[in-house]
């Protein structure tokens, strides 16, 4: 099962500060760090450490930052997929805070252009998954991916609308949401988009839309999932947070990997029909009761949160987002 991961890939200058200063402060950084990141390479990360089949599909420019990606893109094994001159890609401030807190300032190059000849060159026989972001979407107002991920038959669309959420335009999300795209996001994000005032109400007002499965990730309390039947809590992992740089991206990157290779042997990410009594509506599980309901009903959402939490901890307890080798070798999939 292959996954296409579609969005961007920028330079991530990561800079420690005690706190955010307020306007007309000045803070002094305490530790600085060049990397590269966005979205979707942060998800296709994810995936390769996992061996999961995809394809990384970003636009590298020409530039200095664009050098920089080129690089670490070919030192990671990917092929540029789509190489276009006009302009230099992007580049990321991430004001990291003492309590591992980030606030981002985006300054957008290629990737914030949309060109149908992108896809000309896709194969998308060859995907069965389909991963994008909200950024991608947000400033598209053509509905150049919004348009094309409708032409796209019987593909899993995994969205993660992001903290954008609220800037895509109402017409563009309609679009989206007609894919009936497995949704990812946050609590703030849910209950700022939703305007309801707790995670059940918010999430079965996102399936309402979507009409398919909906993750919300609730920090360190853990995963709420709803797929049309029953409202369920995955307890989280108590870490001690160094940064929280990319901790969304992969989590719903160690879902889309735990479901393609799930998927790959017999089981299905949307066939949770046998997972619940009939006569609950809400069920909050601890690890332990998950690993118990995990073992009787095999590979399943409660298998792809737990892991999902597991690969979110890994990643809040460094800086930046990027597992090494050694710790997805802690992981049996």
């Amino acid at each position: 099962m292959k996954t296409l991961v579609l969005g961007a890939a920028i330079v991530d200058i990561i800079m420690k500060i005690p706190k955010l200063p307020k306007s007309g402060e000045d803070v002094l950084c305490t530790e600085r760090k060049l990397t590269v990141g966005g979205c979707a390479y942060n998800v296709a990360n994810i995936l390769r450490g996992f061996n999961v089949d995809h394809d990384l599909f970003v636009p590298i420019g020409s530039g200095m930052y664009a050098d920089i990606i080129r690089k670490r893109l070919s030192e990671d094994g990917y092929d540029v997929l789509i190489s276009d001159s006009e302009m230099d890609n992007g580049y990321c401030l991430c004001l990291v805070e003492d309590d591992g807190e980030r606030t981002f300032i985006t300054i957008k190059g290629i990737e914030g252009l949309h060109k149908k000849e992108w896809f000309n060159s896709l194969n998308m026989s060859e995907y069965e998954n389909i991963y994008v972001a909200g950024y991608q979407v947000c400033e598209d107002k053509d509905d150049i991916i919004a348009n094309w991920l409708i032409e796209q038959k019987d593909k899993n669309i995994f969205f993660a609308p992001g903290p954008v959420i609220n800037d895509i335009d109402k017409n563009t999300m309609k679009k989206i949401f007609s894919t009936n795209p497995i949704l990812h996001l946050n609590e703030k994000e849910a209950l700022d988009f939703t305007k309801k005032d707790n995670v059940e109400e918010s999430i079965l007002s996102l399936y309402e839309l979507t009409k398919n499965i909906v993750f919300i990730t609730v920090g360190e309390r853990g995963t709420v999932f709803y797929d049309g039947q029953e409202i369920v809590y995955i307890k989280g992992e108590t870490v001690n947070v160094v940064d929280t740089i990319g901790a969304g991206d992969s989590h719903i990157g160690a879902i889309i990997s735990a479901y393609s290779l799930g998927a790959t042997n017999g089981f299905s990410l949307v066939d949770s029909s046998k997972l619940y009594s009939k006569d609950s509506r809400n069920i909050s599980l601890d690890n332990s009761q998950a690993e118990c309901l995990e073992n009787n009903v095999g590979y399943n959402f409660v298998s792809v949160c737990k892991l999902a939490n597991k690969i979110a901890a890994e990643v809040v307890q460094i800086q930046g987002a990027k597992l090494s080798k050694e710790c997805f070798d802690k992981f049996k999939v």
